[in-house]
């Protein structure tokens, strides 16, 4: 199959390239510069240089391509996150780059085209459990993938197979938010805001890059959630990370500590969303190595 990806050098873009590329798949990435460039022919991967914000540079990058992963963002450094300014690229990314990668790829007749999505689009149910047939409601950091889902909706609906994976949480040895909760942890803050009966639901890395790929040669278009099994408390997180480090406790700081930090736009994330994996199990067999943190954070303690 011959597949295009944005965001082929990203946290989750690098695992499922490999994951690709070692299944035999010829893969076609976007290059930004030259850094990029060099990263993806020693991952065995076609670099393209092309803007999601030129459309007919889009539109020769995706020419003879089956399917498009449209994995591309741009989440901004903690030190900058609490400025809703700082979200603007990554908003253009979602809204202005979906469109314009959706009509470059039907103009290019690919089959199939996906975008991982977020699960925080959910609203706080409490400990009810949360599925795909939720209404949303989404912040106005949030609105912007929303957005993007409607155009893999747009995809769908000229007869071709638009996937929507609504990622948890992104944690493993890769992710930045890992290596920033570690690094709290030591000075004694587990950074897990929110009522301590509130649930946040997370992926490991290579479990979210496994369900690109299942989802690829697997599911039907539609959306999807991609959780862990076991749904976690923030009490509980606390807990199963004190003792993966073997610490007798950790303090959760106030909400009004993340407030003044992430800002008043990224207050979602002390939502509780029990969100529920089920349907992307029974379509596709997946199931997540790490079926929850408490077994998540004990790999993350482990020294390189």
């Amino acid at each position: 199959m011959n597949i295009f990806i944005t965001g082929a050098t990203g946290v989750l873009g690098r695992t499922v390239t490999r994951l690709l590329v070692d299944s035999g798949h010829t893969v076609r990435a976007l290059a930004r510069n030259s850094n990029s460039d060099l990263r993806l022919r020693d991952a065995g991967v076609q670099p393209v240089h092309a803007s999601l914000f030129d459309p007919p540079s889009l539109r020769m990058a995706v020419r003879d391509c089956d399917a498009i992963l449209h994995l591309a963002t741009r989440i901004p450094a903690p030190v900058d996150a609490p400025r809703r300014e700082a979200w603007k690229e990554n908003d253009r990314i979602r809204v202005e780059g979906t469109r314009n990668l959706v009509d470059a790829a039907i103009e290019a007749r690919a089959s199939t085209l996906l975008y991982p999505g977020i699960v925080f689009i959910y609203p706080d149910r409490g400990a009810a459990w949360l599925d795909e047939s939720t209404p949303t409601n989404p912040t106005a950091t949030l609105q912007s993938s929303l957005k993007a889902e409607g155009e893999v909706e747009r995809f769908t609906r000229e007869g071709n197979r638009g996937i929507v994976l609504r990622m948890g949480g992104f944690y493993g040895p890769t992710a930045g938010s890992s290596k920033n909760m570690l690094r709290m942890a030591k000075y004694g803050f587990a950074t897990f805001f929110g009522r301590s009966d509130a649930y946040q639901p997370l992926i490991w890395v290579d479990d979210a890059a496994l369900a690109v790929f299942d989802a690829l040669g697997k599911a039907s278009a539609g959306i999807y959630n991609i959780v862990d099994d076991e749904p976690m408390q923030k009490r509980e997180l606390a807990r199963a990370l004190a003792d993966s480090l073997d610490r007798r406790w950790l303090l959760r700081p106030p909400r009004l500590y993340f407030r003044v930090m992430a800002g008043r736009h990224a207050m979602f994330m002390t939502r509780s969303q029990r969100v529920s994996n089920q349907k992307f199990r029974n379509e596709t067999g997946w199931t997540p190595m790490i079926a929850s943190a408490k077994v998540g954070f004990r790999l993350l303690s482990i020294p390189p």
